[in-house]
């Protein structure tokens, strides 16, 4: 290691400048090395040194072709910004009187692409309560996303821990993932929630709604009420077979 060490070291200060060059060069250059031995005599071992400007380019064109790989099948940032520390969350239905009452009193809707078919007992949807300055600034993120395209459940995991989790996301229109809950997966309570969200929005024929609402101290922490609730997207369910980017697993950054 060391004679190889310091080989390179003569062999890079004595070609720096041609190594500068914008063309890989075909250089090579022989030294001797002095290797101490254990009774203090010097041995001389010869090394050569060279450039080897086939195989740079071989790797060159390898990075090349992994950068435009990683282009073409770019996957989404799944971003963990939108939604405040301590907001409630809630996977609920919301009654159809609730829903048109929204439609046409909150201070913003996102209708469906398409008319909504009122079937079963309202439209599945995500509550996310927080103060009032923090959902205005929500809603202003969402709109600068392009709206909220669908929601999706995906599943994920903590290595460390050794625990699954069921990860709420949120697709904009511009195709930007914010999560916005992360739920255990042997949470039974949790479990029956979504299995009941899901069901509904079958009956929807996949149609489920992302309410923002106000009001996270005040008497109606939880249960927000009509006043509360300042904006509605209607949005598609999305299983996550169909967000396409698998199971997420928890990294740890340094």
């Amino acid at each position: 290691m060391l004679v190889a060490l310091e080989a390179f070291h003569r062999f890079f200060r004595n070609s720096r400048r041609k190594l500068a060059a914008e063309t890989f060069p075909t250089l090579s250059s022989r030294y001797r090395i002095p290797v101490p031995e254990s009774d203090s005599e010097i041995q001389q071992v010869s090394v050569k040194v060279s450039t080897m400007p086939e195989v740079s380019e071989e790797l060159w064109q390898m990075l090349e072709d992994e950068d435009e790989d990683e282009h073409e099948f770019e996957m989404p940032l799944l971003r963990d910004d939108l939604v405040p520390p301590n907001s409630f969350l809630s996977l609920g239905v919301v009654p159809w009187e609730t829903v048109e009452f929204l439609r046409g009193n909150a201070q913003f809707y996102q209708s469906a692409e398409l008319e909504i078919n009122p079937a079963g007992d309202g439209l599945p949807v995500v509550m996310i309560q927080t103060s009032h300055p923090k959902a205005k600034t929500m809603i202003q993120d969402l709109k600068e996303a392009g709206g909220v395209k669908a929601i999706c459940f995906n599943p994920g995991e903590d290595p460390f821990q050794d625990e699954q989790y069921d990860l709420g996301i949120l697709q904009a229109e511009n195709k930007e993932l914010y999560l916005f809950g992360e739920f255990n997966e042997g949470d039974p309570v949790h479990q029956e929630a979504r299995k009941k969200w899901e069901e509904r929005c079958q009956l929807t024929k996949g149609w489920c709604g992302l309410i923002i609402a106000k009001g996270l101290m005040g008497a109606s922490r939880g249960q927000p009420q009509f006043k509360d609730m300042i904006a509605l997207f209607e949005v598609r369910w999305l299983p996550a077979k169909d967000l396409g980017i698998g199971p997420l697993q928890l990294m740890p950054m340094f």
